[in-house]
């Protein structure tokens, strides 16, 4: 177990990576951008379980409002707008589970999205921001943990075959015999795709990338674009691992009017099916897919985790200063 940082040592070295996350976009001129915390649509995750509150009006009218899961919708009406570098750095909230050794139901996004970037050269960004935070908090002499010369690369069907025996056709209707065949006890013969995806992603490949110091997960199932573009087959989407944790999620984005309203609607009809809030359409984000997204890439990085990951931590606790909702016990100084 690694000591836990003490207060003075959590806030300095937050403010030494939210230094250098800053310095970094500055030097590629994006520009920072505030977005709405108190929102009437929280996010379009079909699994994510979101704090809902209500904002009266002069007339004490109720209306339903959520704390943001993610400032992505705000972000991508600027995007239509004509802001093609940006970047946000704030909090986030998630309810329903969220407290764990890398979970807290509040905590710091970044989130960053550029217009032209090809996908290709948005990864090999995204490296370049890690290894700038690891070098910035390493001159500031606090001891890091090593990163590898080079961040090695998966697609997620060479990860299935690799780690869990199983060549990954996306909607596969037999995954789940398949992977029974290969004694995944936690998978029923009556779950579907969607299902069993998760469980062997849980239970076989995200357990083995803790063998790489880091990599990336990318071409996702088609099935698992969420708001990601579909070319030949699959998703381009990534997710960054480091020390076996996911770090960053990051999509080519959607940028079809059409396709961006249908699968919001797709999310809400699965988060119906698993008994979750449907959410509302935002409507402003209807209004900005229509006036254009402009073809983009957008990462969300847990600031948190990158923190704690580079320095060694084996948990976010240490590193939030206020812990309303703490994770474990808190030490002794």
């Amino acid at each position: 177990m690694t000591k836990a940082l003490s207060f003075k040592e959590c806030y300095y070295s937050r403010y030494t990576l939210k230094r250098a996350i800053e310095n970094f976009f500055h030097k590629r001129d994006y520009i920072e951008v505030d977005t709405p915390i108190i929102v009437p649509t929280p996010g379009t995750e079909v699994h994510l379980d979101y704090f809902e509150t209500s904002w009266l009006d002069f007339q004490l009218q109720s209306h339903q409002r959520f704390l943001r899961s993610s400032p992505e919708l705000h972000l991508k009406q600027a995007l239509a707008q004509g802001l093609d570098r940006i970047y946000h750095l704030g909090r986030c909230f998630r309810n329903g589970g969220e407290a764990s050794a890398w979970h807290h139901p509040e905590f710091t996004m970044l989130e960053w999205y550029e217009a032209g970037i090809s996908y290709e050269d948005f990864m090999q960004q995204t490296e370049e921001l890690v290894r700038y935070s690891h070098r910035m908090l390493q001159t500031e002499g606090y001891s890091v943990i090593t990163l590898p010369s080079k961040i090695e690369a998966l697609t997620v069907a060479e990860a299935f075959e690799r780690f869990a025996g199983i060549e990954l056709i996306d909607q596969d209707p037999d995954l789940a015999e398949k992977a029974n065949r290969k004694n995944f006890v936690s998978i029923r013969p009556d779950d579907d795709f969607e299902t069993s995806f998760f469980k062997i992603m849980l239970d076989a490949v995200e357990p083995c990338l803790a063998e790489f110091e880091a990599v990336f997960l990318y071409d996702y199932p088609a099935s698992q674009a969420a708001l990601a573009t579909v070319e030949q087959g699959v998703a381009k989407r990534f997710e960054l691992y480091i020390k076996g944790i996911e770090l960053s999620n990051a999509f080519q984005e959607l940028t079809s009017p059409q396709d961006n309203i249908r699968r919001i609607h797709d999310s809400n009809h699965v988060r119906q099916t698993l008994s979750k809030q449907a959410v509302p359409i935002d409507d402003c984000f209807v209004d900005a897919v229509n006036k254009g997204i402009p073809e983009s890439c957008g990462n969300a990085l847990g600031f948190d985790r990158l923190l704690a990951i580079l320095l060694g931590l084996d948990s976010i606790d240490s590193i939030i200063p206020f812990r309303e909702n703490p994770i474990f016990p808190l030490e002794a100084p």
